[in-house]
């Protein structure tokens, strides 16, 4: 299927943003179009489409479109364009198992580093997640930061950055998820009490047991929905 020219799709891109480089730039619209279903593992596009959409030059979309290939996000299909790559569940558990490591290892240290002020911003955070339009990107943009708030408590850089690495190059496979069950990780106000929320709480008590089961049921319960739906193939 050939993509055409998308209603909701890329904006003309902030030149006037100086800290972001152009080809930063390119590759975020282009993670925004997987993650809002624009672009689908079904859909062919071209480099000469993604310059139409994005109003810059090639060279930019192109450097993006080579290190969504080798980050595996894209495939590039010869004479024929580009296609996003189909989330597999082995792709789904290998990322699982990482988040696993990082994640928990890391929670010792952010229980050491919290404070009240902390811990009011994590609160915060999470209360985000109630997503009253369920909006599948600002759902995923709020999980995350949830996430990676919480890492960066612990103090260590290098696992920051690596988890939120992780977080972007596998962006789309969450994204396949809440376009099909977006009240999974955008609950309405009704909901009850989320995993993030029950996460809060322990930390505040300082009872790192709790805290360490409630973020391994998190990410175990996300996995567990992404097979669910059985997306991936």
């Amino acid at each position: 299927m050939k993509a055409e020219h998308p209603e909701r799709g890329c904006h003309q891109l902030e030149i006037e943003k100086q800290n972001v480089s152009l080809k930063d730039q390119v590759y975020h619209q282009i993670v925004e179009m997987i993650c809002s279903g624009q672009l689908t593992p079904d859909t062919l596009f071209t480099e000469r489409q993604v310059i139409e959409w994005c109003g810059v030059s090639k060279s930019p979309v192109r450097e993006s479109l080579v290190q969504l290939c080798a980050e595996g996000a894209l495939r590039s299909i010869p004479r024929c364009g580009y296609q996003v790559v189909q989330i597999s569940a082995k792709n789904i558990r290998d990322l699982t198992e990482m988040r696993l490591f990082l994640e928990l290892d890391s929670l010792p240290n952010v229980l050491k580093n919290l404070d009240e002020e902390k811990i009011r911003e994590l609160r915060l955070v999470s209360e985000k997640r109630y997503a009253p339009d369920k909006d599948v990107w600002r759902a995923w943009d709020n999980n995350i930061r949830f996430h990676l708030t919480l890492n960066r408590y612990s103090g260590n850089v290098q696992i920051y950055k690596v988890l939120e690495q992780a977080y972007a190059t596998c962006a789309r496979a969450y994204a396949q998820l809440y376009t099909v069950q977006k009240a999974v990780i955008a609950p309405g106000r009704e909901a009850r009490e989320t995993g993030h929320d029950l996460i809060v709480k322990a930390l505040e008590r300082h009872e790192l047991y709790t805290a360490h089961e409630q973020l391994k049921k998190d990410i175990l319960f996300m996995e567990e929905q992404l097979l669910i739906t059985r997306i991936a193939r």
